[in-house]
């Protein structure tokens, strides 16, 4: 059965055996990789929207307590 498979393969489509599983690998790392930098720049948008109201904040506190 394998060396249908093989058969099948290699003189039909042109592959080897190991074709198919490392051009899956290859798609789930691409999705992978995808996902992962649109979270991170998410993530890093969050954290300068974050960073922005403490320095805001701060300015602030450091104004007002000059005015006083």
């Amino acid at each position: 059965m394998l060396y249908n498979l093989y058969e099948y393969l290699h003189h039909t489509l042109g592959m080897h055996l190991w074709d198919l599983p490392a051009l899956l690998v290859a798609i789930v790392t691409a999705a992978v990789l995808i996902v992962h930098s649109r979270n991170q720049k998410k993530r890093e948008d969050d954290f300068n929207e974050e960073l922005q109201e403490k320095l805001e904040q701060m300015n602030k506190e450091t104004v007002e307590s000059v005015q006083a």
